[in-house]
C-alpha cells in the first residue's frame, strides 16, 4: 500500500514541547507556557497560533487577568489525533484506540498468533484495526500512527520478531514494515512489557517512582523498567527478561528459570500431575484457556486451583525479588492477560515476598499493585509509543518509526 500522507502531532521539539505541556497542565495561558518553557512571547504566539490551525488545540475560555487584562486559556483537543494499540501474543490480540489524553476510546480483542502463520495474522491484524476505527467513527486522517507490542525476543531497531517461544511460525518476521506496508501508516514497535510500562506510565500509575518495573504475564513471563521516567533498554532492548531468571531446580539439580515453573503452561502441567483434579476442573484445549479455567476456579475458592496458583506465585515472586533488588525498584505492577484472572492471587503472594526479601527494605518499600490498564496494559502502551514519540520532548527512549 503506497505511504499516506503523515497526520502529525508535532513537527519538532519546540512544538512538540509545547502540545505536551498544554496536554499535561491546560488549559493554560500563552503567557504561562512561555515563562514554563523559557520561549519568547513571540515564539509561543507563533507555535500557539500554527497547533490552533492544524487543530490540536483550541481556545478555552478566560482565565485569571493578568495585568489587569483576563488572559486566554489553551487546552489540547482530544479528539483532534488518535493512536492505534495493538498487542500481539500467542494467547490473544488486543486492539486499542487512544486520544490525545491518552484515554482509551475503543478496545477489541481477538484470537492470538499461536501457530498460526504471520502473512495471515498480519491481514488479519491490518482488517481488525480498520474495523475497529470504523465502528468508533474514527476519521483515518486523524490517526497518527499505530504501535505494536510483541513477545520478545525482538530485534526492535529493525521491528522484527525474532521467534518468542509460544508463537511457533513467527522467525525473524519483519512485523512493523508489513504493518507499514500495509496500512500506509508509521508504526512504532517494542517489546510487550517494556509496552505495558510504557502503558503503566503515560496513565499516571508510576506516579512518585523512581524505579519501575511492569511484570507482563501472558503465555510467557516478561518486564520492563522504567529508571526515572526513562526505559532501561540493555545492549538489544531485550533486557529484564524475568522469565529466565533461575527460581528453582529439579530433581536432577538442573536450573529452572521462571517460565518452567510458574507461566501459565507451568500451572497447566502441574494440573495435569493429577489428572483426575484436572478433569474435575474441566481442563482442555489450548494451555492459555486451561490456566484461565485455572484461574476462575481459583477465584471462586477452589483449594486445587487455589494451590496451583499459589505456588505459580511464589516462584514468580522469587523472580520479582531479583528483579527488585537488580533494579532497587520502588514500584512494580502486574498487567497482562495472565493477570486478569487470577491477579489477586499473584497480587497477595507476590508482595507479601518482595516486601519481605528485598534488599534495601530499610530504606523503602516497594509498591506492588495491579496495573490499572491490566488486559490491555501492553496495547495501551504501544499506542503511547506513538503519542509519546510525536509528543517528543521526554526522554523516554522510545524507538522510531517506520514510514
Amino acid at each position: 500500500m503506497e505511504a499516506r500522507g503523515r497526520v502529525s502531532l508535532s513537527s519538532g521539539t519546540t512544538r512538540g514541547l509545547v502540545l505536551d505541556l498544554i496536554r499535561s497542565s491546560g488549559p493554560i495561558s500563552r503567557t504561562d507556557l512561555a515563562a514554563r518553557t523559557g520561549l519568547t512571547a513571540a515564539t509561543m504566539s507563533n507555535v500557539a497560533r500554527q497547533l490552533l490551525e492544524e487543530g490540536l488545540i483550541r481556545e478555552t475560555g478566560l482565565g485569571q487577568p493578568k495585568g489587569g487584562r483576563p488572559v486566554v486559556l489553551l487546552e489540547v483537543d482530544n479528539s483532534a489525533r488518535f493512536a492505534v494499540g495493538v498487542q500481539l501474543g500467542g494467547e490473544s490480540v488486543t486492539y486499542v484506540a487512544v486520544n490525545l489524553a491518552g484515554d482509551v476510546v475503543g478496545r477489541i480483542r481477538s484470537a492470538g498468533a499461536g501457530s498460526n502463520e504471520p502473512a495471515t495474522m498480519v491481514s488479519g491484524i491490518v482488517a481488525q484495526i480498520h474495523r475497529m476505527l470504523v465502528g468508533l467513527g474514527i476519521d483515518e486522517e486523524r490517526v497518527v500512527g499505530i504501535g505494536i507490542a510483541a513477545p520478545g525476543p525482538l530485534d526492535v531497531s529493525s521491528g522484527t520478531v525474532l521467534g518468542p517461544p509460544h508463537m511457533a511460525a513467527w522467525h525473524n518476521v519483519p512485523l512493523r514494515d508489513l504493518i507499514s506496508t500495509a496500512t500506509g501508516w508509521p508504526v512504532a514497535f517494542d517489546n510487550d512489557a517494556t509496552a505495558a510500562a510504557l502503558g503503566d506510565f503515560w496513565s499516571g500509575a508510576t506516579e512518585g517512582a523512581r524505579a519501575h518495573a511492569t511484570i507482563y504475564l501472558g503465555l510467557g513471563l516478561g518486564a520492563g523498567v522504567l529508571v526515572d521516567g526513562t526505559v532501561f533498554r540493555g545492549a538489544s532492548s531485550n533486557t529484564a527478561e524475568i522469565g529466565h531468571i533461575v527460581v528453582a531446580s529439579d530433581a536432577a539439580g538442573r536450573p529452572l528459570i521462571a517460565e518452567d515453573v510458574a507461566d501459565p503452561g507451568a500451572v497447566v502441567r502441574a494440573a495435569w500431575a493429577e489428572p483426575s483434579e484436572a478433569r474435575r476442573l474441566g481442563l482442555s484445549g489450548d494451555d492459555f484457556g486451561q490456566f484461565i479455567a485455572i484461574a476462575k476456579a481459583g477465584a471462586r475458592g477452589d483449594a486445587y486451583a487455589t494451590r496451583l496458583l499459589e505456588a505459580s506465585a511464589r516462584y514468580l515472586g522469587i523472580a520479582v525479588t531479583s528483579l527488585a533488588n537488580m533494579f532497587d525498584l520502588d514500584s512494580v505492577s502486574l498487567a497482562g492477560p495472565g493477570f486478569a484472572t487470577a491477579g489477586a492471587t499473584y497480587l497477595r503472594v507476590i508482595d507479601a515476598m518482595v516486601n519481605r526479601d528485598f534488599f534495601a527494605k530499610s530504606q523503602h518499600g516497594v509498591r506492588v499493585r495491579l496495573s490499572p490498564s491490566m488486559q490491555d496494559a501492553a496495547a495501551v502502551g504501544a499506542a503511547a509509543l506513538v503519542l509519546q514519540s510525536e509528543l517528543a520532548p521526554r526522554t523516554m527512549g522510545l524507538v522510531g518509526h517506520s514510514t
